[in-house]
């Protein structure tokens, strides 16, 4: 109010508990000489910065210059922390589900067929299902395909590199999904069907077993 920073003053009269938390940052950013141009952008930048752990009393962290582009760039930076964390929470669920995933689709482990120019086989283990969704950029580990009792899951390779994730029904055997990197639809869908249909007393047998 002293200062007649407006802005400052009605953000904090909206936000209460941002006063005791962020009160010595906004004092020393001051000191620094930040202008308060965006309080909310700099606020949520300050939460980022919380968030990551770094130092909330450094003024060349709390006033930066281009506050916008400093901004986007922890955006960026936090996404990819939370990516990382969620990565870690689902291997750790993924462990707890390892028993279910044995006896769903032990019977199938190995289980693997070919026409000479595409390569099917299953994914054989939890590690396999997120590594693969990793790597193609697709949910097949996260959204816990491997506990999906009617389905099957193959990755298709073509002269040793992955072309396509493959979702089958088990009662069928029928493609539900065929998606190449990032979930786009593979060319070679036609030519993966033949192979499942040519092979699938191999997989029924195994599904006897």
């Amino acid at each position: 109010m002293k200062e007649n920073d407006i802005e400052m003053l009605r953000y904090l009269c909206h936000s209460t508990a941002d006063v005791e938390r962020y009160w010595n940052t906004i004092k020393i950013a001051k000191r620094a000489g930040f202008k308060f141009t965006d309080v909310g952008m700099w606020v949520d930048y300050i939460k980022m910065l919380e968030r990551m752990g770094k130092d909330l009393n450094s003024p060349s962290l709390i006033a930066q210059r281009d506050l916008k582009t400093a901004h986007d760039i922890h955006v960026e930076k936090v996404n990819r922390l939370r990516a990382k964390e969620r990565m870690v929470a689902d291997r750790k669920r993924a462990e707890e589900d390892k028993a279910t995933f044995e006896e769903l689709k032990g019977r199938y482990i190995g289980l693997a067929m070919t026409d000479e120019k595409i390569n099917l086989h299953t994914l054989d283990s939890l590690a396999e299902y997120y590594e693969q969704g990793e790597s193609q950029h697709i949910y097949v580990g996260s959204a816990r395909y491997y506990l999906k009792a009617d389905t099957l899951v193959f990755t298709a390779t073509m002269e040793g590199k992955t072309i396509a994730t493959v979702e089958i029904s088990l009662n069928d055997y029928s493609i539900l999904q065929c998606r190449a990197f990032a979930n786009k639809v593979c060319k070679y869908t036609e030519e993966i069907a033949e192979i499942i249909n040519t092979n699938k007393r191999m997989i029924a047998e195994r599904k006897r077993a």
